[in-house]
């Protein structure tokens, strides 16, 4: 990840001109690994994000907003106690390594003034968040570690904290002169590529940094050693040291072909030529919020999602499990009408057999062919052939009983394994902390919650708690003519917008045969041109398990033609009456119509 130590000393630079003196307001904890700092100053208010989840690790000022659970974890509730109403003297780096610490002064239980600490770890999977007292004492860390891990380190309450070692090997390249580079470079295998030598020798860089310097010093960022200028690297090396040195920074972020950004820094970047879109924010809050927002929203909403997958996977693996053996048994169910012909041979013969006989070799009457063939039946010799017939009766009987009975099993057993991927389809499209409420709502009320229980039994209820909401964050939708497209995120949203905001004269899309949003085009009463057809098909495409597949077939009709069937699961309809349209999900198309 490009959140180097140049990256965090802009950071820093930052919030020294903006966080200095002001107030500590109100404190959150969005998610396990992140704490969100409101600070009041005297001439804006600010929100610190200090973030330690692997792979978004950071800290920055931000305007991002963030879902905060209803009971606040430990961690937070003791930063309230220590810090709140406090204020922030001081914020700074230590060493030029990825460490963060903010000083904030506050009153203790007595009502005495004293200083406490908080230190980042922007360590990728090792990233921390430790709070300290004003003697740099642990009071609590988001991950502790004992001497049993193997570390050097203990991060425990009640231990001194003890910055993290720098990297064996490494130096500080802003300690580092001209004669110490030269030897580096001079003495390093002229085979190596150069920028991975600059990254195993200096601390604090990331690999697009080092990139960047062989690039500007050679304009090939695979160049190796022998084929660098070291008077070259040394130059544009020492060039960006001076920029961290002086604190001339400048914020830089880089979008790929789908415009979706993939690198930042705090200087210039050439390496990817005019290929690729670059733009320059006017603060570093502004670009680590841009870098950052969708993927902080979708890895938050996924690690939220964790016991809903879990939950959905277990649920599947038995139902395919179940589906199997009911087939296996299904199977043994063929010999039924043998049974049955076996007791017809003994009834029609019953004047040759006597009891005690164990086999008997009868003719076949219901063969058709000139021949009738014999067949051997097995008797049981302590049972008259009465008995007998009457036992192959029996036996026909109970797997014709059963047949019935496990084709019954199996339909529903597949019904529920089609729910649960219409669940599966959900999560997908779950944006936020409420998404995920609404999808845990309907499994509870399903009977998931509880190891599924028949889901005849809530769907009702399920059905009309949906009708009662009045708060569902429905994604809506703008046609190229201006006609206005409902689409739900989930079963519950899909039974409210098709059974309660639509009307009978709207119409209704859904990608045929597969999991994916009742998508509502609202007429008014009119009739929509053919392309709002064609956008509403697409937005039902999209948001379906189909969006990958060109010319997928999507099913339209008019709402009053779309029934729920008594007992059926949330977002299961039925209809007959219909059209299908067959389009192919254009992502831009759907994303610049989203309201």
């Amino acid at each position: 990840m490009p959140f180097d130590s140049g990256m965090l000393s802009a950071v820093v630079g930052e919030l020294k001109n903006r966080a200095l003196g002001a107030r500590v307001d109100k404190i959150y904890q969005p998610g396990k690994d992140e704490i969100v700092l409101y600070l009041r100053g005297q001439s804006e208010n600010l929100k610190l994000l200090i973030c330690a989840t692997a792979g978004r690790a950071r800290v920055s000022l931000t305007d991002m907003n963030f879902e905060n659970p209803s009971n606040p974890p430990m961690f937070c509730m003791l930063l309230r106690k220590h810090i709140a109403g406090g204020h922030v003297l001081d914020v700074r780096q230590i060493g030029f390594d990825r460490v963060f610490e903010i000083k904030i002064s506050s009153h203790d239980e007595m009502g005495y003034v004293s200083n406490k600490y908080i230190v980042a770890e922007i360590m990728g999977k090792y990233s921390n968040i430790i709070f300290l007292d004003e003697n740099k004492k642990i009071i609590l860390a988001q991950r502790t570690v004992d001497i049993t891990s193997g570390y050097d380190r203990c991060i425990l309450p009640g231990f001194d904290y003890v910055s993290p070692p720098v990297q064996s090997g490494k130096q500080n390249p802003l300690d580092v002169s001209k004669e110490q580079f030269s030897d580096i470079i001079n003495g390093a295998d002229k085979g190596v590529l150069a920028w991975k030598l600059l990254l195993s020798s200096f601390c604090g860089f990331s690999p697009l940094i080092t990139r960047e310097i062989v690039f500007r010093a050679s304009k090939n960022t695979d160049s190796l050693v022998g084929e660098c200028d070291t008077e070259k690297l040394w130059f544009y090396f020492d060039s960006i040291v001076s920029c961290i040195k002086n604190n001339k920074y400048s914020p830089f972020i880089i979008f790929d072909k789908d415009k979706k950004p993939f690198e930042f820094s705090f200087t210039d970047i050439y390496q990817y030529g005019t290929s690729f879109l670059t733009k320059q924010p006017q603060s570093f809050m502004e670009l680590l919020d841009m870098y950052f927002s969708q993927k902080d929203e979708k890895e938050r909403v996924t690690s939220k999602a964790h016991d809903i997958l879990q939950l959905l996977s277990g649920v599947s693996s038995k139902i395919n499990k179940k589906i199997g053996a009911l087939n296996c048994e299904l199977a043994l169910c063929a010999d039924r009408e043998k049974y049955k012909l076996y007791g017809d041979l003994i009834t029609a013969n019953i004047y040759l057999l006597k009891k005690g006989m164990e086999s008997a070799l009868l003719p076949n009457y219901y063969d058709e062919s000139a021949a009738c063939p014999k067949i051997a039946v097995a008797l049981d010799k302590a049972l008259t052939p009465a008995q007998n017939a009457q036992r192959y009766y029996k036996k026909y009987n109970k797997l014709k009983s059963a047949k019935a009975n496990l084709e019954r099993q199996i339909a529903l057993s597949q019904r529920e394994l089609l729910y649960i991927d219409t669940v599966f389809e959900s999560l997908t499209k779950a944006e936020n902390e409420k998404d995920l409420s609404e999808i845990r709502s309907e499994l509870s009320l399903a009977g998931y919650g509880k190891r599924l229980e028949r889901l005849s039994k809530v769907s009702a209820f399920a059905k009309k708690s949906a009708k009662k909401s009045k708060s569902f964050d429905i994604m809506t939708f703008k046609t190229t003519n201006g006609y206005t497209v409902l689409c739900g995120k989930n079963n519950m949203q899909n039974d409210y917008i098709t059974f309660t905001l639509a009307q009978k004269t709207d119409y209704w899309f859904h990608v045929k045969n597969m999991p994916g949003s009742h998508t509502i085009l609202v007429c008014d009463g009119k009739e929509p041109p053919a392309q709002d057809f064609t956008d509403a098909a697409m937005i039902a495409a999209y948001y379906s398990s189909g969006k990958k597949i060109p010319n997928v077939a999507v099913d339209y009709s008019h709402v009053k033609n779309i029934k729920k069937p008594s007992g059926a699961a949330p977002g299961f309809v039925v209809y007959e009456t219909n059209y299908s349209a067959y389009v192919t999900a254009n992502e831009e198309a759907v994303l610049k119509m989203k309201q």
